[in-house]
């Protein structure tokens, strides 16, 4: 049987002898795949492991099958998914479907072993530029048919329509199709050069450094954390503004001024001090994210996974 003209009867209808009816056309084929994936295992548990996606995205698919045949695959039993006798008839029918996506991810696994290919990796500006590269370095060296693509802004690209693969985060996605791993924290402070430091002749409260700041183009967030600290700034009080957050560090770093940034870049940089601890410190969780199909691919198993210890050893050293 060609499983490319597979056809399935419409949801509430059924051919008779004097009516025509257009079949339902399936579109999607990783609803097979999931379904053969749940009457194999017996739980959207252990589909979700062997096929490497998220229990919610393989629960969907399962209920999209359903609507298109218009009948129950599977009954919701406590702890497990029984089979109707719709499922097992459609299972034995899949059968030369079933080989071919074996044969296919074999052939997959086969090319993938490689470490070839292109990784695309989307962080925050100043990750992505002081972070990261050095990260990176020793991957590279020990996987020479890899290339990597990091795309430093501070804009949020989309996983899911995959304009990267995977993601630096300081927040957790919620989307059922994303992978999300808590990789530590890092904390927003205020930093100066012990340059600048030295030649303020008081510097006892944020009040004394008015005038003195380094902050965003857009200052609105920055003007409000401020007037949370007790300690209110005006767009007067900054003496540099700028939009990219690597700029605003080098401004501290060249004396300018006191400026806001990530703890775990700041204290790995040469005369960087950091001020009031105890009137700004902002904790941002750091999350690793990539889309759950993720795991299929080698590369991105091997970025994901080097990544991951990395940039936890990195938050770890920052904190103690």
């Amino acid at each position: 049987m060609d499983l490319m003209q597979l056809r399935i009867p419409s949801v509430h209808t059924m051919p008779s002898k004097t009516a025509s009816v257009t079949p339902a056309r399936l579109t999607d084929w990783n609803l097979l795949r999931s379904f053969l994936a749940v009457y194999e295992a017996g739980t959207l548990t252990a589909a979700a492991e062997e096929l490497g996606l998220s229990q919610p995205t393989l629960g969907r698919h399962v209920r999209e099958l359903e609507l298109l045949l218009g009948e129950t695959l599977f009954d919701r039993l406590p702890g497990r998914m029984k089979p109707t006798d719709r499922a097992s008839e459609l299972a034995l029918r899949l059968e030369p479907l079933r080989e071919g996506i074996g044969r296919f991810d074999q052939a997959v696994a086969s090319k993938d072993e490689q470490i070839a290919g292109t990784v695309r990796i989307t962080s925050s500006q100043l990750m992505g530029t002081l972070v990261l590269p050095a990260i990176i370095a020793p991957l590279l060296s020990e996987e020479p048919l890899l290339q990597i693509e990091i795309q430093a802004t501070d804009e949020v690209e989309n996983l899911l329509r995959r304009e990267a693969d995977i993601a630096l985060r300081f927040f957790r996605p919620d989307q059922d199709d994303v992978v999300a791993v808590s990789l530590g924290k890092t904390e927003i402070g205020l930093f100066a050069h012990e340059r600048f430091i030295s030649t303020r002749k008081t510097l006892e409260t944020p009040a004394d450094l008015k005038g003195r700041y380094v902050g965003a183009v857009d200052l609105q967030r920055a003007l409000e954390a401020s007037a949370a600290t007790g300690y209110p700034l005006t767009y007067a009080d900054f003496a540099l503004r700028s939009s990219s957050t690597v700029a605003q560090l080098m401004a501290i770093e060249a004396g300018v001024g006191v400026g806001a940034t990530f703890a775990s870049v700041a204290q790995g940089r040469d005369g960087l001090r950091r001020l009031f601890p105890d009137v700004l410190s902002l904790p941002v969780e750091v999350w690793l994210c990539a889309h759950d199909d993720m795991r299929r691919s080698a590369r991105m198993r091997r970025v994901f996974d080097h990544l991951s210890v990395a940039m936890r050893a990195h938050l770890s050293q920052a904190s103690g």
